[in-house]
């Protein structure tokens, strides 16, 4: 019957004519009608590369060379490990034996040479920082003393993070007048200004019950300041104590009444600025007090 559909033909692909496949061409050459390129096999995956890699590489050898060196160490590891359990079992022993009160006087001991003189130097630098002005001004003060006085002067430092936060090297006074001028007048000024400025500050509360403002905060940290940097530093206090005592024996007029001062001070500051910053403002707020109920 003319013009009938031929019958679909489910073996070949449906752009692929019916026929066998068309000859490769010729190098050169364009291919003919109906040629496609064959397709190639796929390789080897990367996982597969790898692999064939790791498997080639040479583990027996390796495997007999490394064998010497583990054993060796595993038998040094041994013996470590039994010394050490020797040692920590005979320091259970000693602490087992020796029992508490030795375990509780050996944590008071490590407190005291270590964590209360770390703690106490902590809390020095904090104060420090926060009366930054009154270091600055107590330096700056020994500094003008000590050049009007003539004496050299090696170095000065105004202020740094540490305890003493501020110091001056100078030449040694002759006169034990003058190492007290110097030790002692910046004193006087700070605890001066402290209580200059601790007084208006307590005087509304004290006198007219008035509520208290920013500058009356200011006045407090500024007078507490003053008076937490206005004893001397030890290694000013500590030569000043044995100066005075050698001018006792030498019959000084001003050193019978100045080396009790000078010894109390060399005391209070030998373990760091904690305490005398305490003692300074506790003083100052005293004074303070008490020129406003004078």
């Amino acid at each position: 019957m003319s013009g009938a559909l031929d019958p679909i033909q489910e073996d070949l692909p449906l752009d692929l004519p019916g026929s066998s496949e068309a000859p490769r061409p010729a190098p050169g050459q364009p291919p003919a009608p109906g040629w496609r390129q064959p397709l190639t096999p796929p390789g080897p995956s990367l996982y597969e590369q790898v692999w064939t890699r790791v498997r080639g590489l040479p583990w027996a050898r390796w495997r007999a060379q490394a064998t010497p060196v583990i054993q060796t160490g595993a038998v040094k590891l041994r013996i470590a490990a039994r010394l050490g359990a020797n040692q920590a079992g005979t320091l259970v022993q000693a602490a087992i034996t020796r029992g508490g009160p030795y375990t509780l006087e050996l944590a008071r001991a490590t407190a005291r040479t270590r964590l209360v003189p770390a703690a106490a130097s902590w809390l020095a630098r904090g104060i420090h920082v926060v009366g930054l002005p009154a270091v600055v001004l107590r330096s700056a003060l020994q500094v003008l003393i000590i050049h009007r006085a003539g004496l050299a002067i090696e170095e000065a430092v105004f202020f740094r993070l540490d305890d003493p936060a501020a110091y001056t090297v100078y030449e040694a006074p002759a006169q034990f007048g003058l190492a007290v001028t110097i030790a002692f007048v910046p004193t006087l000024v700070l605890v001066f200004l402290g209580v200059l400025c601790l007084a208006p500050a307590l005087a509304p509360r004290a006198i007219l019950h008035l509520p208290t403002t920013w500058l009356t905060a200011v006045e407090i940290w500024l007078g507490l300041a003053f008076g937490a940097h206005a004893l001397p530093i030890y290694e000013e206090a500590g030569p000043l104590g044995e100066q005075a005592r050698v001018a006792v024996s030498r019959s000084h007029p001003g050193a019978l009444l100045l080396i009790v001062p000078c010894y109390v001070t060399a005391w209070v500051t030998r373990l760091g600025g904690l305490l005398p910053a305490l003692l300074g403002g506790a003083a100052v707020w005293w004074l303070a007090g008490t020129v406003l109920r004078g």
